[in-house]
């Protein structure tokens, strides 16, 4: 990352630690609770604006249900909590992030780091045993496979899964995702992603990132599901989608329309 990007991450870590200023509990206490809070409000705002998105290609609110199914459990805030809140430094942490996500490529992987340091930090794997992968080591992976998968399939015009059982915040699949993007938008225009956790928290992440590139990139995803389940023992762990997101085939039309003519 460029020193500009490094100081913006630096000033939005800053601004998310303000969100709990008001509170007076530990200070490991406040950034957890203010990071959880930043996460939880950003993902509301960017699938918010997702739809604002939709409806401004033309998409209807009938559509709207058939093709978006969102479950707010998980990310809800608390109004009694929100009350407690410092509001301006939640806006400006949002705004901030925003603007990271834009400043880099599509499906870049921007909360691994900031959560390795705010909320597992010192904690040597204890709660769930939570260890993310590292951004180099999920780049190469990602660079591996995608040699592996472009041999066995070739020119493939139809769609195409990728699903992670334990996803954390999607740092494996971001880099993936990220090389099809690279190569233009009828290529994650295939990809089928669905991600699982069984830390609710760890899903909000993961769909935070993938979303708030879906909006700022305008690179939309075939399918994206993210479910919050036990991976090893629930047999029907879509009953528990948080998110789905079915891209309307127009969606695709006309946002490659309009792409085409800006250039």
């Amino acid at each position: 990352m460029s020193q500009s990007i490094d100081l913006k991450i630096k000033d939005l870590k800053a601004s998310i630690f303000q969100i709990t200023s008001h509170h007076t509990v530990g200070v490991r206490a406040k950034q957890d609770l203010a990071f959880s809070v930043f996460v939880k409000f950003s993902l509301g705002v960017m699938l918010n604006q997702l739809i604002a998105r939709y409806r401004h290609y033309g998409i209807t609110d009938t559509e709207l249900a058939e093709h978006i199914y969102i479950d707010d459990t998980h990310f809800r805030l608390d109004e009694k909590l929100f009350g407690t809140l410092n509001i301006q430094a939640l806006a400006t942490s949002v705004r901030l992030y925003k603007e990271v996500v834009e400043a880099l490529p599509a499906f870049s992987d921007v909360l691994t780091m900031l959560i390795e340091e705010i909320a597992l930090a010192d904690r040597s794997g204890d709660g769930l045993g939570q260890f993310l992968t590292p951004n180099d080591l999920s780049s190469l992976l990602a660079t591996l496979l995608h040699t592996l998968e472009t041999n066995d399939r070739g020119a493939r015009a139809n769609s195409w899964a990728f699903y992670d059982m334990s996803c954390g915040a999607g740092s494996l699949q971001l880099p993936r995702v990220a090389i099809e993007a690279d190569n233009g938008r009828e290529k994650t225009n295939l990809i089928d992603l669905e991600m699982n956790d069984l830390d609710p928290f760890m899903c909000c992440a993961a769909a935070l990132q993938f979303v708030s590139s879906i909006v700022v990139h305008e690179q939309d995803l075939h399918q994206l599901r993210v479910t919050c389940s036990n991976a090893l023992t629930e047999t029907k762990p879509h009953s528990k989608s948080m998110i789905v997101i079915k891209t309307p085939e127009k969606l695709f039309r006309r946002v490659m329309e309009a792409h085409n003519q800006r250039i």
